[in-house]
């Protein structure tokens, strides 16, 4: 997990530079990189979430298995 987190700012370092140099040449080049940095880092999460759900999600649903009559009564229905 680590190692991976290591490459996830690897990349994310490359594509800032590659971002600024576009951005000092170009004029919409900057908005590519930027995207592709989102996209390096919401699936960098998404993978951690993912491999991490085994805690996550099993509390995730316990939460709402217990808040959801306290929700329906809050709502009326």
């Amino acid at each position: 997990m680590i190692r991976l987190l290591i490459v996830l700012a690897v990349i994310v370092v490359i594509l800032f530079i590659l971002r600024s140099r576009a951005k000092s040449s170009t004029f919409g080049g900057g908005n590519l990189y930027r995207n592709l940095i989102l996209m390096v880092i919401v699936a960098g999460l998404l993978f951690f979430l993912a491999t991490s759900g085994k805690f996550l999600i099993p509390q995730l649903l316990n939460l709402i298995k217990v808040g959801l009559p306290f929700i329906t009564k809050l709502i009326g229905i």
